[in-house]
C-alpha cells in the first residue's frame, strides 16, 4: 500500500472520530467581531452631497449594510449576534437616520398641489445610502427572534420624536419606510402604544397651530386609521378629544387636500364607532371651509355630505342656516365644479329629508337663488339642474315656495354689505390702536382684503 494513502486514510479516519479542531467558543467570538466591525463600519457618517468624497469608504459601508441585512434574515443570527449586542446596532441605526433633513422651502409648494410635481420636490441626496438601514432596522424589528423586552429599551419618548421629525421628509420612499416601521413598532410593542399616540398628537399639533405644513401628514394618518379601526366601542374619553382636538382642525391646514383622502377616512372611521361625532364634524367642516380655494371646497363639500348621512336630524337644527348658507354660496359662486358638486346634495334622498323637515328656513334661503340661477346661469347644463331643482322645490309645497319668492327682500343677503364691511374694519382698526398703545412691539395681522392695498383695488366691496 502507498504509504501516502495510508496516511491521507489515517487523517479522514481521525477527523471522522477524533473532536474538531476548532473551538466552538473561538468560532462564536470571531463571528461576534466580525458583526460588530460590520457595525462599525455602518456607524460612520458621511458626507452625501459630495460624490467625490470618500468613495471607497462609501462603497465598503454599503457592502457592510448589505451583509448585515443578509444577517437579520436568518432568526439565528438575530438571537445571537444581533440582540445580544442591541445596544450597538441602535446606536448605529440612530447615527444613521436621526439626522437633520435637507433645508426645504415651504413656498415651493407641496405635491399634488396645483402646478407642483413630486420630481420637482428635493431628494436627500443621503437616502439612497441609508435605504439599506431602513430595510436592515424594519426586518429587525419584525422578526420573531427579537423579543419585544429587548426592543422596548430602545424606544424612547426621543426615538419616537426623532423617528416623527423623519416625517418632514420630502422623499415618499423614506416616508413610506418610516410608515412601516412605526407601524410594526406599534402593533409589537404593547407597552409603548400609549406614549407612541401621544407623540404623534404632539406633531399634529404642531402642523395644526404652528407650521400648517408637513410632508408625512398622510403617512400618520394612514398609521391611524388602522388604529382608530381597533379602538373599542364605546370609545374612551381620550379618543374623543382626538377626535375633536386633531382630526376636525386638521381640515384647516393649508395643505389638506394634499391628504383629504386620508383624513376623510379617519373622520367616518370615528363615525362608524359613534354617529354622535358627526354634529361636531358637520360644525367643524362648516367652521373651517375653505376661502378662494376651489379643489378644497369640492373635497369639503364631498365629505359634508358623506357625513350628513349619518348625522341624527334632530342635532342639525341648530346647523341648518348656516348650513343651507353655506350651499347657496357654493351653487350661485363663480366657479362652475364647486356649483355642480353643491346641487349634487339635491340628488341624495337623506338631504332632501333635511330640507322638507326645516322648510320654513331652507325655502326662505334657498327658493330666490335658484329661481334667479335657473334663469340667468351662464352654463347651459347647471342651468337645466338648476330649472329641475326649481321644480322639486316647487313640488314639494308651492305655498312656501311662493311665499318665499315673495318675501325674498326680508331675508338677509348672502354677500355682505359693503357698509357692513367697512364698519367692520373699523372696529379692527380701533382695536389695533389699543393693542399698539400697550404693546409698542405689535404689529398689525396681515390681511388680504383692505382698501389700502392693491387687492383691495379689485375688491367689489370697496367698489365706488
Amino acid at each position: 500500500m502507498n504509504p501516502k494513502s495510508a496516511n491521507a486514510s489515517k487523517g479522514m479516519k481521525h477527523r471522522q472520530t477524533g473532536k474538531s479542531t476548532r473551538d466552538p467558543k473561538n468560532s462564536s467570538k470571531d463571528s461576534k467581531e466580525l458583526f460588530l466591525k460590520k457595525v462599525a463600519i455602518c456607524s460612520v457618517v458621511y458626507d452625501y452631497s459630495d460624490e467625490t468624497k470618500d468613495i471607497k469608504a462609501k462603497a465598503d459601508k454599503n457592502k457592510a449594510i448589505g451583509e448585515l441585512q443578509d444577517l437579520v434574515i436568518d432568526p439565528k443570527n438575530v438571537s445571537t449576534l444581533i440582540i445580544p449586542n442591541l445596544s450597538a446596532v441602535m446606536e448605529m441605526v440612530e447615527k444613521n437616520l436621526f439626522r437633520a433633513l435637507p433645508n426645504t422651502n415651504r413656498n415651493q409648494g407641496i405635491p399634488n398641489e396645483a402646478g407642483v410635481d413630486e420630481e420637482e420636490m428635493l431628494v436627500d441626496p443621503a437616502f439612497p445610502y441609508l435605504q439599506g438601514i431602513y430595510q436592515f432596522f424594519f426586518q429587525l424589528i419584525s422578526s420573531d427572534a427579537a423579543d419585544v423586552k429587548s426592543l422596548k429599551v430602545f424606544v424612547t419618548p426621543t426615538f419616537v420624536q426623532e423617528l416623527l421629525s423623519l416625517f418632514d421628509s420630502q422623499e415618499p420612499r423614506e416616508r413610506d419606510f418610516l410608515k412601516n416601521i412605526l407601524h410594526r413598532l406599534y402593533a409589537r410593542l404593547v407597552p409603548r402604544r400609549k406614549m407612541i399616540r401621544k407623540a404623534i398628537n404632539e406633531t399634529f399639533y404642531t402642523i395644526i397651530h404652528e407650521t400648517g405644513q408637513f410632508n408625512g401628514v398622510a403617512e400618520l394618518l394612514d398609521i391611524l386609521a388602522s388604529i382608530i379601526s381597533g379602538f373599542a366601542v364605546p370609545l374612551r374619553d381620550e379618543h374623543v378629544v382626538f377626535f375633536k382636538n386633531i382630526i376636525i382642525p386638521l381640515h384647516k391646514v393649508p395643505c389638506s387636500h394634499s391628504f383629504h383622502d386620508l383624513l376623510m377616512r379617519c373622520s367616518m372611521l370615528f363615525l362608524s364607532k359613534d354617529h354622535n361625532l358627526a354634529t361636531p364634524l358637520v360644525q367643524g367642516l362648516l367652521r373651517y371651509w375653505p376661502f378662494g380655494n376651489s379643489l378644497k371646497e369640492t373635497l369639503f363639500l364631498t365629505e359634508l355630505q358623506e357625513v350628513l348621512e349619518v348625522c341624527d336630524l334632530a342635532k342639525l337644527e341648530g346647523m341648518i342656516k348656516k348650513l343651507f348658507r353655506r350651499l347657496v354660496k357654493c351653487i350661485s359662486g363663480p366657479h362652475l365644479q364647486v356649483a355642480d358638486r353643491a346641487m349634487c346634495f339635491f340628488e341624495n334622498d337623506y338631504f332632501l329629508n333635511i330640507l322638507k323637515s326645516y322648510k320654513h328656513i331652507t325655502f326662505p334661503m334657498l327658493v330666490p337663488v335658484i329661481v334667479d340661477l335657473a334663469e340667468t346661469h351662464w352654463h347651459k347644463i347647471l342651468q337645466d339642474s338648476l330649472n329641475a331643482l326649481k321644480t322639486i322645490l316647487k313640488e314639494i309645497d308651492p305655498v312656501s315656495f311662493d311665499k318665499a319668492l315673495q318675501n325674498r327682500d326680508d331675508y338677509p343677503k348672502l354677500h355682505q354689505d359693503p357698509n357692513s364691511r367697512k364698519a367692520l374694519d373699523k372696529k379692527w382698526e380701533a382695536l389695533n390702536s389699543e393693542l399698539k398703545k400697550t404693546n409698542s412691539n405689535y404689529k398689525e395681522p396681515e390681511v388680504l382684503y383692505r382698501d389700502d392695498q392693491l387687492i383691495g383695488n379689485i375688491n367689489v366691496l370697496y367698489a365706488e
